[in-house]
């Protein structure tokens, strides 16, 4: 997780502009992971613990999720605590806003605070007539933890995420066409090849093992006002048998136009 956190920090960097979204992204490095266990408590939750009572009745969340750290916590870790707002939909689009808390103060005065002034946004793609229910007890988020994106840039880059899974081909298409270089300068660690990357990809797609894989966060890369660049951070399905903890995926997409994929990188 650290590498990651570090990655992100290096994305963000990529011009002074990024600041905000550097920052917004280290805070989210313990926001709820997609697959660990959350207990999510809601206003008027008898069962919530103390604290979190009292912060819900200060704040305008409508729920706190509070979820076992992914590893290579420790079995004792702390648990992370997010404050959610309430699930919202346009079109295809579900999404609600959410941000880290921590706790601060010892014994009777602990309570719960904000560490981070920015919002994340939760999203993800309505399947039906409802939206998707938030850290559904023993199955994975189906929410996405974004950064500065648009649901427009949302809904194109979850589209041609499925269609690469769903084919090599398309993956080998998408990098022939449009592969600039990948990240910016010195953003990827030098121990995890680009190349190797994206042959584990194209052989994890093969495999099918790809099309359940977990998108955990969506982190926009200040670029210019003509062209947008993205970091797509997806669980990488193998990590259990050594394989990395995430591929990277970045993307860049032109004023009105389509996403296209430009380099794959791995991290721990």
């Amino acid at each position: 997780m650290r590498a990651t956190l570090v990655l992100v920090v290096l994305l963000a960097s990529a011009s002074a502009a990024a600041q905000p979204a550097a920052s917004s992204a280290q805070a989210a490095a313990v926001a709820a992971q997609p697959a660990m266990p959350c207990a999510v408590f809601t206003r008027g939750n008898a069962q919530a613990p103390q604290l979190v009572r009292e912060w819900l009745a200060r704040s305008s969340d409508e729920r706190v999720a509070i979820c076992a750290q992914p590893p290579p916590a420790r079995a004792d870790a702390a648990p992370a605590y997010a404050g959610e707002g309430a699930v919202t939909r346009h079109g295809t689009m579900c999404s609600y806003a959410s941000h880290g808390l921590t706790i601060e103060g010892n014994g009777p005065a602990q309570r719960l605070r904000r560490y981070e002034s920015g919002e994340a946004t939760a999203m993800a793609l309505a399947g039906g007539k409802d939206c998707p229910t938030p850290h559904p007890p023993g199955a994975t988020h189906p929410y996405t933890t974004t950064y500065d994106v648009s649901s427009g840039a949302f809904v194109s880059i979850m589209q041609l995420w499925s269609t690469v899974t769903a084919s090599s081909v398309a993956l080998e298409q998408e990098l022939n066409c449009c592969e600039r270089g990948g990240a910016p300068p010195g953003a990827v660690p030098r121990a995890l090849g680009a190349g190797d990357a994206r042959q584990r990809l194209r052989a994890a797609i093969l495999a099918g093992d790809m099309q359940a894989a977990v998108v955990v966060r969506i982190v926009r890369i200040p670029d210019s006002a003509f062209h947008r660049r993205y970091a797509l951070f997806v669980l990488d399905p193998s990590r259990d048998a050594g394989g990395s903890r995430f591929y990277v995926v970045y993307l860049r997409r032109d004023l009105r136009g389509p996403t296209h994929i430009i380099g794959i990188a791995e991290t721990d």
